[in-house]
């Protein structure tokens, strides 16, 4: 009898691997299954988004220019919307999975990118309903730190603060524009296209709100200072404060929870971040534009 048993809980530690990775394999073709639908709806849309594109950039009829730019934003807002609906399923996917490192994997992918910035709330939940054993993995461990890194740099927390060297070699803190200046914090690099596409936008805010306690400090993530001296110079955008987090060795790309670029955040005196922007779009740049009209036009 005891042999058996032996021979049981030794078939049984030799077998549950291979069982774990059978079911994780199972689980990453339903995940893929349940992909299909939106994937399809969002090869469509960016289809039409590349038509629009094109057909903008040979219109000479300004007016005609102006509607197909109007339909590109439409576009533009379903492909956010899909993108969204897609991640709510991935959310309804991993409450199903709770013992699942591949739906955590998702949930950790998920929750940098622009369509997860609205549901740190809903990310929280997510996590904590995952086993144990899933949620102190490896993975689980670096999902528990993006978590944290999210919450302190959302919208209504207060900003994370810095002490760093501009271009200049002076020193700049966020803790010298509280009470005086509302703060726009611009993660670029001279080799991101659609953020040097930007510029000329940030120039016309800065221009317009600079006089109204308006600052802005960009903060580059280029490894060459050459690169990003020489973009600063091109581009004529010296107006502002500029920061390298090379240069400073620094961490702040990371305290505000920046996985990707162009990434925007806007800071009031008080030091609290009233509004965040991840990518480049219309939309964003819409929203950016209102509401700092909102707030100079009621101070």
């Amino acid at each position: 009898m005891k042999q058996l048993q032996l021979f049981i809980l030794l078939l049984s530690l030799f077998t549950s691997p291979f069982i774990i990775a059978q079911n994780e394999t199972s689980i990453e073709k339903e995940l893929a299954e349940s992909h299909k639908p939106n994937q399809k709806i969002q090869d469509s849309l960016s289809k039409l988004i590349k038509e629009y594109n094109l057909k903008i950039e040979l219109e000479t009829d300004t007016a005609k220019r102006n509607l197909l730019t109007l339909r590109l934003d439409t576009l533009w807002n379903a492909k956010d919307q899909n993108d969204i609906n897609q991640l709510k399923l991935d959310f309804d996917f991993a409450r199903k999975h709770p013992n699942s490192l591949k739906a955590l994997e998702i949930m950790k992918i998920n929750v940098g990118r622009f369509t997860g910035m609205n549901f740190y709330d809903t990310f929280v939940e997510v996590f904590q309903n995952f086993s144990p054993e899933v949620q102190n993995s490896a993975t689980g461990k670096e999902m528990s730190e993006r978590l944290k890194y999210f919450k302190q740099s959302k919208v209504g927390s207060i900003a994370p603060a810095f002490t760093l060297k501009d271009i200049t070699g002076q020193t700049v803190s966020l803790s010298d524009f509280k009470e005086k200046k509302y703060v726009l914090i611009d993660f670029w690099a001279s080799w991101c296209a659609p953020c040097l596409e930007e510029l000329p936008y940030i120039k016309e805010l800065y221009k317009k709100y600079h006089q109204q306690e308006f600052e802005i400090i960009s903060v580059t993530q280029d490894q060459k200072a050459d690169l990003w001296k020489n973009a600063i110079a091109k581009e004529k955008i010296e107006s502002w404060k500029h920061l390298s987090v090379t240069e400073n060795k620094a961490t702040i790309d990371k305290d505000y929870f920046v996985y990707g670029i162009p990434h925007k955040v806007l800071i009031d005196k008080n030091g609290v971040i009233i509004g965040k922007w991840k990518g480049s779009s219309e939309n964003n740049k819409h929203e950016l534009q209102q509401l700092l009209k909102s707030v100079f036009e009621a101070e």
